[in-house]
């Protein structure tokens, strides 16, 4: 089971968003990610919120179409976005797919982020994605697929990320303890195939990037 959460930072491009949105997908919008979906008409499963940023024709539109309502306080000690990722978690789904959560706010980008490490801590596989990125956690070996030139960071998340090595990439890296915010393992590149990437302990932060 796929989820998608559609969150109110900045509004992913329509043919962007419906690409990973099939009959199959559940999908919940928080707040203002419901007016998103209004206007690509997209009609979600569930909306949920303290409802301050949603228009007031979109609410009643989308209650019109049966869609199930969460209504939180505007005062409340957690995110619209983190309301919206409990509700998809308690689904046990296989991925999670999470839009409109970076933009102008960055303390909203670096919440978010802490929900990629819920998802992680799931067993869930989750990606936060925007015009730009693609963003994923990650706390045992990996392969990243694309065409050649694709870009691609990674990031010590939180502790050392321990016996990192990077191959098959153009910059290859062999056993090296990564620490966060070193920017040795920033902009590196795919060649012809996939790059493989293997550590001992700690958790990675994977950004794929274009530009």
């Amino acid at each position: 089971m796929k989820i998608v959460i559609v969150s109110g930072g900045k509004p992913p491009r329509e043919q962007n968003l419906k690409k990973y949105i099939d009959n199959e997908t559940f999908i919940i919008s928080a707040d203002s990610g419901s007016n998103i979906l209004y206007k690509y008409n997209i009609i979600p499963d569930i909306i949920l919120g303290d409802f301050d940023s949603i228009d007031r024709e979109v609410i009643n539109y989308f209650r019109e179409k049966k869609c199930k309502i969460i209504s939180y306080p505007t005062e409340k000690n957690f995110t619209d976005t983190e309301a919206a990722l409990k509700e998809a978690i308690k689904m046990s789904p296989d991925s999670i797919l999470l839009f409109g959560c970076t933009g102008s706010r960055l303390d909203h980008t670096f919440a978010n982020l802490g929900l990629l490490y819920r998802c992680l801590i799931s067993n869930i596989e989750a990606y936060i994605i925007d015009e730009n990125n693609t963003i994923s956690l990650h706390n045992e070996a990996f392969k990243i697929e694309g065409k050649r030139g694709d870009l691609f960071s990674l990031q010590a998340f939180g502790s050392v990320v321990k016996g990192l090595s990077i191959s098959k990439a153009k910059y290859e890296l062999n056993n090296y303890d990564l620490k966060f915010g070193d920017p040795r393992t920033v902009s590196n590149e795919l060649m012809d195939g996939s790059v493989f990437i293997t550590f001992h302990k700690g958790i990675l932060l994977l950004i794929k990037s274009k530009d």
